[in-house]
């Protein structure tokens, strides 16, 4: 009988164990998001993502690097585009055709929502954090909003597992998988071997 109570008083208790909600109005450096990204140039980057936006085991990867003005964009899946942006131009290119176009474009930063752009800010800016099911796993949360942008990073332990953006222009959900601070260069050339379409 008395075991019988324990138990019960057990499971009542890991019951009661989840994470609440909490705002954190103004951080101090020690939230999960920062000290992941802390050493995290938003001017220089190489990042991988799977994405995650139709289902937990899609593999296509999302590739976003930055070298100064320079930006590479490339979704590797069922459909592959590459976009690279520089010295004002856009070129897109086409990897089963060799090919690309190019125009004069103003910079779209496709990271933006995604990846920190100014550390700075992110180490004191306030954010909600909690515990949420995400693909039938708890993960910790930390969600910052900015006017109509919403950013949530899951963390398992102090590990970064999910990005979820939600935006005026665009909803994005990825998994992370992982990011370096020196991109190659190569990646910022067109290859010599791809013909330029013109309209």
């Amino acid at each position: 009988m008395i075991r019988k109570i324990i138990l019960c008083l057990c499971i009542l208790l890991l019951i009661g164990c989840g994470i609440e909600t909490q705002t954190i109005k103004k951080a101090n450096g020690d939230s999960k998001t920062y000290l992941f990204f802390k050493d995290f140039n938003p001017k220089k980057y190489y990042v991988q993502f799977w994405d995650r936006n139709n289902h937990k085991n899609d593999d296509t990867k999302i590739i976003m690097a930055r070298d100064g003005d320079k930006y590479y964009y490339e979704i590797k899946g069922s459909m592959n585009m590459i976009i690279i942006q520089k010295d004002g131009y856009m070129y897109t290119l086409d990897s089963q055709m060799k090919n690309y176009n190019k125009q004069e474009s103003a910079l779209v930063d496709y990271a933006f929502g995604v990846l920190p752009n100014d550390m700075t800010t992110l180490k004191v800016a306030g954010y909600e954090t909690g515990e949420e099911k995400v693909y039938g796993k708890n993960y910790i949360y930390e969600k910052y909003v900015n006017d109509n942008d919403e950013t949530t990073y899951y963390f398992d332990g102090d590990d970064l597992v999910y990005i979820r953006y939600k935006g005026v222009l665009k909803n994005v959900f990825f998994k992370f998988n992982f990011k370096k601070s020196n991109p190659d260069k190569k990646l910022f050339e067109i290859p010599d071997d791809y013909l330029e379409i013109t309209p």
